[in-house]
């Protein structure tokens, strides 16, 4: 069984590409009814932020890891969009040190709130699309072998990035009380239907709102509004939204 989150598309279209390599299922954690695996092999795919999990998929898997009392292979595969730091370490920690495997695998950027950083030209993003593509295959091939492997791109002073800056990052960033809409906000309510945690809602005054309690930063809001009627404080102004895959 995989177990993935998606915010914006990137994981979930890696997940599916596995599962269809591995014969294999899997299954959003953001769904109701979790499933338990059919066999002893267990993988995790989601996006990494500020070189670490997301929320969502930290309290997962500490809220589920009676999933893992049977399994004797765990692998992640942990989508960015440059390198994921010592992602893979904090994990292993979170599942007791049975984690077997771990790939990072490069997808088009999606963090765009905070100066220097939007999303990719449509011609990186395409390519790093299809280098993954390319690279799934191996990465299949390891997992059906189950082979004890870390192939991941850690980055520049991965240390500093994940144990000193993602602290002040999911302190200070991770957070929805500076999303807010604009003028071209047309009412259509699609950000309400895809929040995967539920956290957007139509207020009393017909104007959308954030529910300030249950974001883990996906902006899978921002980039799926038609207008492009979303903003994230100022730090959004200008900004692109992701490209569909």
């Amino acid at each position: 069984m995989i177990y993935y989150f998606s915010g914006t598309g990137n994981s979930k279209f890696v997940a599916e590409h596995l599962a269809s390599s591995l014969n294999d299922q899997c299954f959003d954690i953001t769904k109701d009814g979790i499933p338990a695996a059919s066999d002893n092999t267990i993988g995790f795919v989601f996006p990494v932020y500020a070189w670490g999990l997301p929320n969502v998929v930290e309290s997962f898997i500490i809220n589920n890891k009676h999933l893992l009392e049977s399994s004797t292979y765990n692998y992640a595969v942990m989508t960015c969009g440059d390198d994921i730091g010592y992602a893979d370490v904090i994990l292993n920690k979170i599942v007791d040190n049975r984690l077997s495997a771990a790939f990072s695998v490069q997808m088009p950027n999606t963090y765009v709130c905070l100066p220097g950083f939007d999303v990719d030209s449509n011609s990186v993003a395409d390519a790093k699309v299809a280098s993954t593509i390319k690279g799934l295959p191996e990465i299949s091939e390891h997992i059906k072998q189950k082979e004890k492997k870390t192939t991941v791109v850690r980055g520049a002073m991965p240390w500093i990035k994940t144990y000193m800056l993602r602290p002040l990052f999911n302190s200070f960033l991770v957070t929805d009380k500076y999303f807010k809409t604009n003028t071209k906000c047309s009412k259509c309510q699609l950000c309400i239907k895809e929040c995967p945690l539920h956290n957007i809602r139509m207020g009393d005054s017909g104007i959308i709102e954030w529910k300030h309690d249950n974001c883990t930063g996906c902006l899978r809001c921002y980039h799926q509004c038609p207008n492009k009627a979303i903003l994230f404080g100022a730090f959004t102004e200008n900004k692109g939204q992701k490209k569909k895959i």
